[in-house]
């Protein structure tokens, strides 16, 4: 054998050998995140599963993951024992006002940060991030007192109103966002006339829908998901939220789990085609098309 010959065999082998090791790494890649879909969808499938048994099949041993006999009935019944609809139309309401406050003056704030320069800018944004840390627990008892010397108590005023104020968490993520725009559209647009909340409605926000889809998809399923804050400023029971008529399927001694699960698999399917419908928008756009 030639040493030509030894180099080519020498380069072939290491080509197999590393051809080898990526199919290998890819296989156990690809096995550990078949292991955590398995795990992630296996209690969304024993809630379906659960939706559809009698109360006595719950706890069965071997547990029936296919129930038998299969209860369609149990659906029809949330919306008998509890105003489920009523309570359906109430979240809704809600996570729309929410999600229009907190993502709209989310936006407004963080495109101010992202674009001007102001006396302050920082000191006001790291005091911006400090409230992230402030746990929301800490101002419940101030906060119902405030909404109570104002007469807001069992009204939708307290869980709506203060999403008006923005949410800090979205205010950072968007001005990462917007800091990544190239400056030059901005500059663009003021040379040919617009003005600053003009240059934001025409150029940021169309730029910027994989951003304002994501923090719009978190602040409807905060909303969606809220039990605490209802529970605290919500008396009359037509008003209830969707997490407060889910937990009235818990009573103090038992737990009627078919009718909750049923319960919970109806509460989920607005989130889920929400999910689904935008999902396409959370590719990134491409931001630097339009500079020549």
């Amino acid at each position: 054998m030639t040493e030509q010959q030894k180099i080519e065999y020498l380069v072939e082998k290491s080509k197999k050998n590393k051809s080898g090791k990526t199919v290998a790494l890819t296989i156990l890649k690809h096995g550990i995140l078949m292991l955590v879909a398995i795990s992630m969808i296996l209690p969304f499938l024993w809630m379906i599963s659960t939706s559809l048994k009698t109360n006595s099949n719950v706890f069965v041993v071997p547990p029936q993951w296919i129930p038998d006999p299969i209860v369609l009935e149990n659906y029809p019944l949330v919306f008998e024992k509890v105003p489920f609809l009523r309570y359906f139309l109430n979240t809704a309401f809600v996570a729309f006002f929410k999600l229009l406050g907190e993502v709209g003056v989310s936006a407004l704030v963080a495109y101010g940060f992202a674009r001007f320069n102001f006396k302050g800018k920082k000191i006001l944004f790291m005091f911006l991030l400090a409230t992230i840390m402030l746990p929301g627990e800490s101002t419940l008892v101030p906060s119902f007192i405030f909404w109570s010397h104002l007469g807001f108590i069992d009204t939708y005023v307290p869980l709506i109103l203060p999403a008006f104020g923005g949410q800090a968490v979205f205010i950072f993520f968007l001005v990462q966002y917007f800091t990544s725009i190239p400056k030059d559209f901005y500059e663009a647009a003021y040379i040919s006339g617009a003005n600053s909340f003009k240059i934001f409605w025409k150029i940021y926000v169309p730029m910027s829908i994989p951003a304002l889809i994501s923090v719009s998809i978190w602040s409807f399923m905060g909303s969606w998901n809220d039990l605490l804050a209802p529970l605290i400023y919500i008396n009359d029971q037509m008003k209830f939220t969707i997490q407060i008529g889910l937990a009235m399927f818990q009573g103090m001694f038992e737990v009627n789990w078919p009718l909750l699960m049923a319960a919970t698999t109806l509460s989920l399917i607005p989130v889920i085609l929400l999910f689904f419908s935008l999902q396409k928008y959370f590719v990134q756009s491409n931001k630097g098309d339009g500079i020549k």
